[in-house]
């Protein structure tokens, strides 16, 4: 929790933000499962996602679980000796796909789950809970990976580790979360990357829902979405000299602008 005070700002921690929310655990989040969903992505300086949360009406919770109301996520992602699952995102194809093992720090939960960005733009992720964390992607899994992926799935290995801090609000009137990322790193083989000074922010929501204080909200604070993929960022900058990633050359500049202070406004 330490750094994430640190991260958005010394006159007042995150903490005291989330103080005047109620708690809501993982069973009371049916309604707002969102395994089928839609989604919006921003990027926040610390301070603009701590005035999003000061400015959330009381009908939103904060996640928690073991007593902890920031979760701790370690992703590792999965592609071709080509990336090519990176290459079909970068050049705009779709259906696309992501597959990545999940880990929550601290609560013992792993997860294999493949994203996959329909023709339509809906997002839909499949997920089956392991046992352990999962560091090869054996014949054991071929039934999970059949019902979800339209490709051999042998040939993918390790290639990007991001983690991050999680604050996750539900609201309790309707089918929706906003979670904000904050305390970004990435490692490869090769390199480890952090920024400390983002707000990766997600609005989700089913099809059917549209009235959303947390999107007025940031209307209001001038804050258009902007696409951002951590596994895509994550490969243009730790394999930038060797993979085409003119796509995301803007989104790349954002983050230089974040990184020294500056802020979003569209």
């Amino acid at each position: 929790m330490e750094g994430i005070q640190q991260a958005t700002g010394k006159d007042e921690p995150l903490d005291t933000v989330l103080d005047r929310f109620r708690s809501i655990g993982l069973t009371e989040m049916e309604h707002a499962n969102l395994q089928d969903r839609k989604e919006s992505k921003y990027l926040l300086t610390a301070e603009q996602a701590k005035d999003l949360i000061a400015h959330l009406p009381d009908t939103y919770r904060v996640f928690e679980a073991n007593g902890q109301r920031v979760q701790t996520y370690s992703t590792t992602y999965y592609d071709s000796p080509r990336l090519s699952l990176y290459l079909t995102h970068h050049n705009g194809n779709k259906p696309r796909y992501k597959v990545r093992t999940r880990s929550y720090v601290g609560s013992d939960l792993n997860f294999l789950e493949v994203k996959e960005k329909k023709n339509t733009g809906r997002t839909i992720k499949h997920r089956l809970q392991t046992e352990g964390l999962i560091t090869n992607l054996g014949a054991d899994l071929c039934e999970f990976f059949s019902s979800c992926l339209p490709f051999d799935y042998s040939k993918l290995k390790p290639v990007l580790v991001n983690e991050y801090k999680r604050i996750t609000m539900v609201s309790t009137t309707d089918p929706e979360r906003i979670t904000l990322d904050v305390d970004l790193t990435y490692h490869s083989d090769s390199a480890d990357l952090a920024f400390p000074e983002i707000v990766i922010a997600e609005l989700k929501r089913s099809s059917e829902h549209s009235d959303s204080p947390a999107f007025d909200y940031l209307t209001r604070m001038r804050v258009k979405p902007k696409g951002f993929s951590k596994y895509c960022i994550g490969i243009s900058l730790l394999y930038g000299n060797l993979i085409k990633h003119n796509n995301f050359n803007m989104t790349l500049r954002l983050l230089q602008k974040l990184m020294h202070g500056g802020s979003i406004r569209c």
